[in-house]
């Protein structure tokens, strides 16, 4: 689905504004690490991220819009990205960019709640490890824990989350983290997180088995690792 964002000039209230459609919202988290993390410093000092969809730019600078054709900052974008140049000001009309309902922003080092997109209700559950000797996740409808999400490496708090991140994700009460066992594929707490675990993995390669917690609870089932998994969402 089709992503929208503003852009505004930093240094006046009347020139150079644009609505950017993205290809989707995964397209524009990559588009701001592109532009970002850019060796090319003029656009990097230029353009600024004040929310998901509203950005500020210097065009004396660079032109937020110019990345797009400009070596070695988001030319991979070029057929995912355009930007539509708005009237100036003076009583002329506006285009108004559709919100999307229960927005969350994928920013590292914040906490979640974990849910399935095609089921809303059903969330990553992890219920300690009283009667749970093996320290299985669990997706339930009727139970939810909070997770932190975070990047691995250094000084990668506050960022924006893409696909391509390795990442951690950790229990809020204890030292421990998110992995997975090699033989099964089922998905546990332990010490040590999974190494190699993407952004784009934890939102596509999870899915709810058949076994039941505890082997009796109708809510609860077991959550595996596999290449073909459900859609997830942080929430």
């Amino acid at each position: 689905m089709v992503f929208y964002a503003y852009v505004k000039r930093s240094t006046d209230d009347w020139s150079s504004r644009y609505v950017i459609t993205f290809a989707s919202r995964e397209v524009a988290d990559e588009w701001w690490r592109a532009v970002s993390t850019t060796t090319v410093l003029k656009f990097k000092e230029s353009i600024y991220r004040v929310s998901p969809q509203f950005y500020i730019h210097d065009p004396n600078l660079a032109n937020a819009a110019s990345s797009l054709t400009t070596a070695g900052v988001a030319t991979q974008f070029l057929n995912k990205v355009f930007f539509l140049l708005l009237d100036d000001l003076g009583g002329r009309d506006l285009s108004i960019i559709p919100s999307p309902s229960n927005f969350v922003d994928h920013i590292s080092g914040r906490t979640f709640y974990i849910r399935s997109k095609a089921s809303p209700a059903e969330y990553w559950y992890y219920p300690g490890p009283t009667d749970n000797p093996t320290n299985a996740i669990y997706v339930s409808r009727t139970e939810r824990t909070r997770f932190r999400v975070r990047r691995t490496g250094n000084d990668t708090a506050g960022t924006v989350m893409i696909g391509s991140d390795d990442i951690e994700i950790t229990l809020l009460t204890v030292n421990a983290s998110i992995n997975v066992l090699a033989l099964t594929g089922q998905a546990i707490v332990a010490p040590t997180p999974k190494a190699g675990l993407k952004f784009g993995d934890l939102l596509g390669k999870f899915i709810a088995g058949p076994t039941l917690y505890n082997a009796v609870s109708l809510d609860k089932k077991e959550l595996f690792y596999r290449d073909e998994g459900d859609n997830w969402e942080l929430a």
